[in-house]
């Protein structure tokens, strides 16, 4: 590995950089190995922690699949279509975001608020996703 080092750099801080640099891969070297994430059944989730993590990766996979579908749809479609299609998604999000800000508002700062909001979340996304999927096979 090539390092690089401007001119005008003060010696104090190469000695500090060297230290950082030495001091990290020392502890690394160090260390047998990272402790791996924990495992999570999502259908039996231990705890809240546990419960707010399954309802967020819940989402993630609603809005993988929103995606999916969006794209084969829009793959079908005219150039003509796919404009007022693109306007209409970028709404829906829009709507879908401040729609579920005002269902949860009133749990914000508590430690379910992330969990509430990302419930919402999914199930608007799914909404969406079925009247996609409604579209993509009129199209077909």
């Amino acid at each position: 590995m090539k390092i690089e080092l401007r001119k005008d750099i003060s010696p104090f801080w190469l000695i500090a950089l060297l230290a950082i640099f030495v001091g990290t891969t020392s502890v690394s070297a160090q260390s047998p190995s990272f402790p791996i994430a924990q495992q999570i059944n999502c259908d039996r989730p231990q705890g809240d922690a546990q419960v707010r993590t399954c309802i967020r990766l819940r989402y993630e996979a609603s809005d993988q699949r929103l995606n999916e579908v969006y794209k084969q749809l829009m793959s079908q479609l005219s150039g003509e279509e796919r404009s007022p299609l693109s306007e209409a998604q970028l709404g829906w999000i829009k709507l879908r975001d401040k729609t579920c800000e005002f269902e949860v508002y009133k749990s914000r700062g508590g430690t379910g608020y992330g969990g509430f909001l990302n419930e919402c979340l999914d199930r608007m996304t799914k909404q969406r996703t079925v009247e996609l999927e409604q579209y993509l096979i009129k199209q077909r």
